[in-house]
């Protein structure tokens, strides 16, 4: 018996000299995205796949659900998550300290991701033509932190308040359904709700001419304008001028430089798979994904940039 005991244990010493660090070699990350259905959520899950196929020796990605920018920023901040997707301004207020941050958050951008564009939509037999109609109306503006901002800076190129409707902060998949019941005059969506809902249902989209785009603009440089492809909407058939409230992947400074160099690598080196999980990443170029916005790009994402030849 002590002669069998002690070749168990001889096996269980080998076994862990040959392989030493298979116990603790993955280390786990906690993915910010949104909440399911939003497209932070969308663009998320793609990327923690792809993490965890070509990464997965050394790290796990996991998708969490949040409320969005602001509390992805304040998990960052908190060190329970390693990489989240915000709203490139509100990544400029925390790097600034500025509201609805408290102080200075050292946030680094890892990489640009695809292009955000935010509408509010309608039933078609409703009476609300244009943004400017929707005064007094019952809106959702989607969760706080983050896209309740962007439809506030949509209201406020048209001259309207947070006081001069009746707003709601659902989430998008809530609001759509809060819409289709008639609990909701107006909801803002997403692209996919926008398609997901007129396969079901006869829906006006509440375009945002381009001066008032650039009203947006004037006001929030970290904004954009995307000239949106013909086909991206269902029954789209030209280019249309659309705000761009555009999408970072960010983490902290402190974040180790190697994670960062090789997340950044193994993301824009398989954009062609990202793609096939989500069709709008099809937007996303490499040299787009190169672009700082909000925050400044973290040292390790320059250096992978650089070396690939999308940076000087």
């Amino acid at each position: 018996m002590k002669k069998g005991a002690s070749l168990f244990l001889l096996f269980l010493v080998v076994l862990f000299a040959a392989h030493p660090a298979s116990a603790a070699a993955v280390e786990e990350i906690h993915f910010g995205t949104s909440a399911v259905g939003g497209i932070y959520y969308q663009i998320g899950m793609p990327m923690c796949q792809v993490i965890n196929k070509y990464l997965g020796a050394e790290y796990h990605a996991t998708a969490e659900t949040t409320i969005g920018s602001v509390e992805n920023i304040r998990l960052l901040a908190q060190g329970k998550i390693q990489l989240g997707l915000t709203v490139p301004f509100m990544a400029a207020n925390a790097v600034k300290g500025a509201k609805p941050f408290e102080e200075k958050i050292p946030l680094r951008t890892i990489m640009r991701t695809i292009p955000v564009c935010n509408l509010f939509v309608v039933m078609a037999n409703s009476n609300i033509k244009s943004v400017s109609d929707l005064k007094g109306k019952r809106v959702n503006l989607g969760q706080p932190g983050g896209l309740d901002q962007n439809s506030l800076a949509i209201l406020a190129a048209y001259g309207i308040t947070i006081k001069d409707i009746k707003p709601s902060v659902q989430g998008v998949g809530a609001g759509v359904d809060a819409l289709k019941d008639g609990k909701m005059d107006a909801v803002i969506t997403t692209i996919p709700l926008i398609n997901q809902l007129k396969a079901t249902h006869d829906i006006r989209i509440l375009w945002v001419e381009e001066p008032y785009i650039d009203k947006m603009l004037a006001v929030q440089p970290a904004y954009g304008k995307w000239h949106m492809p013909a086909g991206m909407i269902k029954d789209l058939n030209e280019p249309k001028w659309v705000p761009d409230f555009a999408s970072a992947l960010i983490t902290t400074e402190k974040t180790k430089p190697e994670f960062v160099y090789k997340v950044t690598k193994v993301l824009v080196e398989h954009l062609n798979e990202l793609r096939e999980m989500f069709p709008e990443y099809k937007n996303l170029s490499k040299e787009m994904a190169a672009q700082a916005l909000g925050a400044p790009l973290h040292d390790s994402s320059t250096r992978y940039f650089k070396e690939a030849g999308l940076l000087k």
